[in-house]
């Protein structure tokens, strides 16, 4: 048995619909909010209420499991050591033999970085681990939790305050599938770490001229400042995703986000998919009405501002 948490983020949305088209994993979905994983997937989805803040859903949501995919909500202070560790401590009890974790790039050298923390608390854990080191998902820009797709509908602009820095977009539908081929094969994968990137390296006004051309009309990036950023998309987020985005967009502007390498090619066995590529398939969330419709999203743990 298999357990996903973070379903609704960027390789967990897409881990729940491979798994589903696969068919041949037991898996179960841990749910938060079971009732939005119904309406998504209906309602026979293999779904368990589960919650990091809530100890009493840990038990039922691990009865069985050996193969956890573990996703780190949007780190905010204090989640790490209350939630992220104790919860690996009661996989190891629960009988969990080995953990899928979604990481950063920076996690195997910057203490900072709260999934620094949780990643030696794996390889201590006695656990069997892979660790997938996803670079910025191409998928950040239309997400609910971001709200950048709002500015790009609405007003043809892209508003990160990430400079003339790269980054190695990565598809989080590539990621997903790596996830798949360890559970599949979970052996073959015990203690790798995978940095996991795009094929090519882009600054923001190389993104605006891929969607000016997909999307066929002018989208433009001005290298807004912080305080922009924050004056027009602070009031729509919560203020620990805000501070979080300032803080990658900070580290792409000083070139942080910019290592590149083939191991996602190698691992799927083909290229992975370019910026263009997400543009086209995602062409509707940058168009019409509803596009410029911002949602608040609340984060794990944290009341709304």
């Amino acid at each position: 048995m298999i357990l996903v948490t973070g379903p609704n983020g960027n390789v967990g949305t897409e881990l729940v619909r491979a798994l589903i088209a696969d068919g041949t994993l037991p898996f179960r979905i841990a749910a938060n909010t079971p009732a939005k994983i119904e309406k998504l997937y209906g309602p026979d989805a293999p779904k368990v209420k589960f919650s990091f803040a809530d100890r009493s859903t840990w038990g039922p949501a691990l009865d069985g499991v050996k193969i956890v995919f573990l996703l780190f909500p949007l780190p905010h202070p204090g989640t790490a050591r209350s939630w992220m560790l104790p919860f690996i401590a009661a996989a190891r009890e629960a009988g969990v033999r080995h953990v899928i974790y979604l990481s950063v790039p920076t996690a195997g050298t910057s203490k900072l970085v709260p999934h620094y923390t949780v990643e030696r608390a794996i390889e201590a854990s006695g656990m069997d681990y892979t660790f997938l080191r996803a670079a910025f998902f191409s998928q950040n820009l239309v997400r609910d939790i971001t709200t950048h797709a709002v500015d790009i509908a609405a007003s043809d602009e892209i508003i990160v305050p990430a400079g003339k820095g790269v980054t190695s977009f990565v598809d989080s539908r590539d990621v997903a599938e790596v996830a798949v081929r360890v559970m599949q094969d979970p052996a073959a994968h015990r203690g790798q770490i995978y940095l996991l990137t795009g094929p090519e390296l882009l600054d923001y006004h190389e993104v605006a001229a891929i969607m000016s051309e997909e999307l066929g009309r002018p989208i433009r990036y001005r290298e807004p400042s912080i305080f922009r950023f924050w004056r027009t998309v602070g009031p729509r987020v919560t203020w620990d995703t805000l501070l979080f985005m300032t803080g990658v967009y900070a580290l792409t502007r000083k070139g942080k986000n910019a290592d590149m390498t083939n191991t996602l090619q190698e691992l799927l066995g083909r290229s992975p998919r370019t910026m263009r590529d997400f543009v086209r398939d995602y062409r509707d969330r940058f168009t019409g009405e509803a596009a410029k419709v911002a949602v608040k999203v609340k984060t794990p743990g944290i009341s709304m501002g």
